[in-house]
């Protein structure tokens, strides 16, 4: 009962955000208005998302993915370059650190550049973490209005599976799926669990048994979203930025040009393999999955492919990049010794 009214501030911000038309009202609605929200419902929400982007997932789907891989790693590398090259610039405008710089302008998730900050002896954690913070309050706030107001509709092209009249059992099977992917994937200590979980179980067990998945209603999805954005606006707190001087500007900057570089590689992804340019958008987008998968289902993008380009760039950045974040940091230790 003690969230009942913060419950309530989320929903009157949504309500808000939705008459202004704002992209995503039930998530950016929330991010603006909330303060506290308990972990366990954000991830129950993630599972129920989770599920919503693993309906699509077919044997074609998944063969159009393998033979996009070498496009999905070409538009990491250039995404991630393009986070590199800001934060050269940031060290040039402001008094942090090349090692924080770094670790806080390429597009990661803010877990995984906070843990990689904690390994690294002169990275500033709060640097880190308000830079991240900055970029993805950006990208959540930009990626949705230029996907649902600028760019080219996609919805009822992609992303819903047929939807059949489903009985209770068969609910109760695709939930059962969804929640033990959830908690499996959490055992793995897999990134982003509740979500990538049933995103993968979800997407295998339709392989696997040619079923069709039922629709998630378009008022659970709203209610899904007003529990994440509650959460990430919970989380939020812009109040140290006071600390650093020039952060704002440089970031803003570096994030507008990584947003341009994404738009850029997303217009070469529809070139080349023909996706809907939302579509291609989303997938090469700097945001997280939560944040994409969500703005996917509202412009009814092909959720498959953006899951895939987005798994591809998250699962570089935890495998690959800590290592060549290392090597960066020791050659400009070199260069500047």
């Amino acid at each position: 009962m003690s969230y009942l009214p913060t419950l309530l501030v989320a929903i009157v911000g949504g309500v808000i955000m939705s008459f202004i038309h704002a992209p995503l009202p039930w998530t950016l609605g929330p991010i603006t208005a909330v303060f506290r929200w308990p972990l366990g419902v954000r991830n129950t929400a993630l599972i129920l998302l989770g599920y919503a982007m693993g309906r699509p997932f077919n044997a074609e789907t998944g063969h159009a993915i393998l033979t996009q891989l070498p496009i999905m790693l070409t538009a990491t590398v250039i995404t991630v370059a393009a986070g590199v090259l800001t934060a050269y610039l940031m060290v040039r405008h402001t008094e942090i650190n090349f090692t924080s710089c770094l670790l806080g302008c390429v597009p990661g998730g803010l877990s995984q550049m906070v843990i990689l900050a904690d390994e690294l002896p002169d990275a500033d954690l709060t640097a880190v973490t308000i830079m991240q913070t900055l970029r993805m309050l950006s990208v959540v706030f930009c990626i949705p209005f230029l996907a649902t107001h600028v760019l080219p509709s996609e919805a009822g092209t992609h992303g819903a599976a047929a939807a059949a009249a489903a009985s209770p059992e068969t609910i109760l099977l695709f939930a059962a799926v969804a929640v033990l992917s959830a908690l499996l994937a959490v055992r793995l200590h897999l990134p982003t669990a509740t979500m990538l979980g049933p995103i993968l179980g979800t997407g295998a067990f339709l392989l696997v048994t040619g079923l069709s998945a039922p629709a998630v209603p378009i008022h659970l999805i709203n209610a899904a979203q007003i529990c994440v954005g509650s959460y990430i606006g919970a989380h939020i707190d812009l109040r140290q930025i006071k600390e650093y001087h020039g952060m704002g500007p440089v970031l803003a900057g570096g994030v507008l040009f990584v947003l341009l570089v994404s738009m850029g590689m997303g217009w070469l992804v529809t070139c080349v393999t023909g996706a809907g340019l939302a579509t291609a958008f989303l997938s090469t987008a700097p945001g997280g999955l939560t944040e994409m998968g969500i703005t996917a289902l509202v412009v009814g993008a092909d959720i498959s492919t953006m899951t895939a380009y987005q798994l591809t760039r998250l699962l570089f950045i935890m495998l690959a990049f800590p290592y060549i974040a290392k090597w960066i940091v020791r050659r400009s230790r070199q260069r500047h010794a």
